[in-house]
């Protein structure tokens, strides 16, 4: 079961760059794979993020909760279907800087994910040039993925972001409520339901 699971991690990275069987080896043995059952927090904010977390199979949501105690959806790590949205969850920043993470993570479905220790990984990378060009690859993939998003969205009326979203990840309306949907936008839930009743009478 973990070499089957394990097959959509090798995919990922060798979309990026070449290896071989005994490259791939090493990159099992830094994994070890956690289920987690719907509702149940992969991590949580106010400590440390020491871990990468690939979700294998299912659903996460990282999020942040504001002074106010009102959550907004960071991002959605999925992988179900042969099909992948930001798979990977995890604070580097936090765990670059040794600073407190602002992120909770919890699994929206129950989910099969093999984490890692950022220190182990740090150590691969810095064994072979490809291993570095791995890192480079998915930091700067998950870095314009964010800053994308964030660029296409700011500007747009309520309604242009919502059919935005709804074109480059559709998943987010279909697994997020309708609060958590709308945190992404940046809009009130009512406003969302106001959207969606606009768009449905057009």
């Amino acid at each position: 079961m973990l070499k089957s699971l394990m097959h959509y991690l090798r995919q990922y990275i060798e979309d990026k760059i070449t290896i071989d069987d005994k490259d791939w080896q090493k990159v099992e043995a830094l994994f070890t794979k956690v289920e987690y059952k719907k509702g149940q927090e992969i991590f949580t904010a106010g400590e440390v993020c020491q871990k990468i977390y690939y979700v294998s199979h299912g659903i996460a949501r990282m999020y942040s909760i504001d002074l106010e105690g009102r959550e907004k959806t960071f991002a959605v790590n999925y992988n179900q279907n042969g099909y992948q949205l930001d798979p990977f969850a995890g604070d580097y920043i936090s765990y670059l800087t040794q600073s407190e993470s602002q992120f909770f993570c919890e699994a929206l479905e129950d989910s099969t994910v093999y984490v890692a220790d950022f220190s182990a990984l740090d150590r691969l990378y810095e064994s072979e040039l490809k291993w570095m060009t791995l890192a480079r690859k998915i930091s700067d993939m998950q870095l314009i993925t964010i800053v994308q998003r964030m660029q296409m969205l700011k500007p747009l009326d309520a309604t242009a972001k919502y059919k935005l979203l709804k074109e480059i990840a559709p998943v987010y309306e279909e697994v997020l409520s309708n609060a958590q949907f709308a945190s992404v936008l940046g809009i009130a839930p009512q406003s969302l339901s106001r959207v969606k009743g606009q768009i449905n009478e057009n």
